[in-house]
């Protein structure tokens, strides 16, 4: 007889799971020891297991977030993309709005576990807050902080993730129909 096997996530990503459900194809298995091999990156905690629960995409179809490369990995553009080890600014990108509000780690300290979230707006400016990025995310959802965005997120009872995987069917379904031929 076999036991069941919990998995432990990281407490923010926890509470993340209460507030906004995980898209039906789940998340998204990236080989972490083959992105620092490849890229030199180790990157925090909570988001390996932000991306291992939601995976690439979109949340509140507003704000975008990144992943490093996976198999099946449907983009030549990613997380680590021309992005060297380590970063010459001390900032990584990990997610951004459609209306060119960029959120970044600043990492600086060498534990990716301390690494706290910068958001730069296109007419705002800089914005730090000393959190990590799920943390972040949590607050941000919960209307606890409401950054100075170009862009409303739209922030609905519960949020909602899309993943990359269902912008894609639909974009294929959108394909399908014939266009205006």
């Amino acid at each position: 007889m076999g036991f069941a096997q919990e998995v432990v996530v990281h407490r923010a990503v926890g509470q993340l799971l209460q507030v906004m459900p995980t898209p039906p194809d789940g998340g998204d298995a990236v080989d972490w020891d083959r992105v620092h091999a490849e890229f030199g990156w180790r990157l925090p905690s909570d988001y390996r297991d932000f991306v291992a629960a939601y995976g690439m995409g979109t949340i509140n179809e507003t704000l975008g977030v990144f992943t490093p490369p996976f198999p099946g990995y449907p983009y030549v553009d990613h997380l680590l993309y021309q992005r060297s080890y380590p970063a010459t600014d001390g900032l990584l990108l990990w997610a951004s709005t459609d209306s060119a509000d960029d959120f970044y780690w600043r990492c600086g300290d060498g534990d990716p576990d301390r690494w706290t979230v910068a958001v730069r707006t296109r007419s705002h400016g800089w914005h730090d807050y000393p959190l990590g990025m799920a943390d972040f995310l949590v607050s941000l959802l919960s209307g606890r902080i409401k950054p100075p965005l170009n862009a409303g997120l739209g922030i609905e009872q519960p949020p909602t993730f899309e993943s990359w995987r269902e912008e894609d069917r639909r974009a294929r379904e959108s394909d399908d129909w014939g266009g205006f031929g």
